[in-house]
């Protein structure tokens, strides 16, 4: 009686990889790029020249990886002026990623100082696969011990004005709803517009509960996540990129993207009511 043996198939050399890269945040004010293309490397510098006023103070080749460091302090302290912008900033670098369809696997902190932020790992997708959907973006930053602010910048929409861009305001619909989803665990008590945005002050300081009040807390994300889900976004990734001291621990901020036309319906006019009451 024969038999055969055979043997694992390996895959040909020829064979498209998938290929890791990642960008990591580094002071209060580098981008480091690792394993990425030379192409994809350069092409962001006008990205950044043109999310970040501040610009840039240097660039150039860090062992192995490639580094940008920027004038001002785009992931300093928390209580930093220009963390708005530093939000505006890891956004456009995530966009610029995505639609060149790099995939991001998964944020991690990769280091236990407590001045580490997060590392971001992507992988390239196979050339033969389709492109990554066109997508809006929302962000979601917890800060300080008691405020959230809510980041959304869309072409042609305007976050606040007369009465003819209010009706189009559709970060204004997703306000209203927060607000209400707030007001429902009886944690608002004044919201905002300022850098372009919205930024709620909450009661209590949910960021630093403890005992009781952190079983609270973590009810409060996820109903923020249900509510903001009913919109069409989803979660995209959650990124430590701020700088904390030694007491004070910073809270991630949370990406979320919608595939462009996955709007839910909403009554714009009653929304706007609810915003400005």
């Amino acid at each position: 009686m024969s038999s055969t043996t055979s043997s694992p198939t390996s895959p040909s050399p020829s064979a498209p990889l998938r290929t890791y890269a990642t960008v990591s945040l580094h002071k209060s004010d580098t981008i480091r790029l690792l394993n990425f293309p030379p192409d994809t490397t350069s092409a962001l510098e006008p990205v950044i020249l043109a999310c970040w006023p501040p610009g840039l103070d240097s660039q150039s080749k860090f062992h192995q990886s490639y580094e940008y460091k920027l004038k001002g302090t785009p992931f300093g302290y928390y209580r930093s002026q220009q963390h708005v912008g530093g939000i505006r900033l890891l956004r456009s670098v995530l966009v610029f990623l995505y639609e060149r369809n790099w995939e991001l696997v998964t944020s991690a902190l990769c280091g236990r100082r407590y001045t580490a932020k997060d590392t971001l790992i992507f992988r390239q997708a196979r050339a033969a696969e389709s492109p990554l959907p066109p997508v809006e973006w929302l962000v979601l930053a917890p800060m300080s011990t008691d405020k959230l602010r809510v980041v959304y910048d869309a072409d042609g929409v305007r976050l606040s004005g007369g009465d003819a861009e209010r009706n189009h305001d559709h970060l204004g619909v997703l306000i209203t709803a927060i607000k209400k989803t707030l007001e429902g665990l009886d944690y608002f008590d004044k919201g905002e517009w300022s850098h372009d945005s919205f930024e709620f002050e909450l009661k209590g300081r949910p960021w630093r509960s403890r005992g009781e009040a952190s079983v609270k807390m973590r009810i409060l994300l996820m109903q923020l996540l249900d509510t903001i889900e009913g919109y069409g976004w989803r979660l995209y990734t959650t990124v430590l990129q701020r700088t904390s001291t030694d007491e004070d621990r910073i809270l991630d901020t949370w990406y979320f993207v919608r595939e462009r036309g996955d709007v839910t319906k909403v009554d714009v006019d009653v929304a706007v009511k609810g915003l400005e009451s």
